[in-house]
């Protein structure tokens, strides 16, 4: 029983993770910034942008923390649930509702295909890699609690 608990990300998968959300987050500035929109639109498209990646990191936090709850409390029945039933639908329903609007949007402004087809592949990149980066986060940090007290329990015993 000496073997050492494993992390479950590497750092070059972790790197790549920030890597992403950043390169996206970047993109879709500079797509914003370069276009001869409005400042209204512009601002449209951002907040559209804000909105989906913040709510991609609660929806992916609130996946996890239910279901985490959910065994746990088969073990446990007093075990509380760290998010609400109601706090679970608003993070799906700002999650649909920044898609929607986005989405919406889109379609409804007269840019040639290229370039919505630019901001769709972008929005889905942002997205992707935001969910990434919160499970990515979450993990490592857990990670290191389980090796600080796995080494904790070495020193003591050795």
């Amino acid at each position: 029983m000496n073997q050492r608990y494993r992390k479950r990300n590497t750092p070059a998968f972790t790197a790549a993770s920030y890597f992403a959300l950043s390169a996206g987050l970047f993109l879709f500035c500079l797509g914003v910034y370069n276009a001869d929109w409005e400042l209204n639109v512009k601002g449209y498209y951002l907040l559209c942008m804000v909105l989906i990646t913040i709510t991609c990191i609660v929806v992916q936090k609130v996946v996890r923390d239910n279901t985490e709850d959910k065994d746990i409390r088969l073990e446990n029945p007093k075990h509380r649930m760290r998010n609400t039933g109601a706090f679970t639908g608003m993070a799906f329903a700002g999650l649909i509702i920044g898609f929607a609007m986005f989405f919406i949007g889109l379609y409804n402004a007269p840019f040639e295909l290229n370039v919505k087809g630019y901001y769709i592949a972008v929005i889905l990149l942002i997205s992707y890699s935001a969910i990434g980066v919160q499970k990515v986060t979450r993990d490592n940090a857990e990670d290191n609690e389980i090796l600080a007290e796995q080494d904790a329990r070495w020193n003591i015993q050795g």
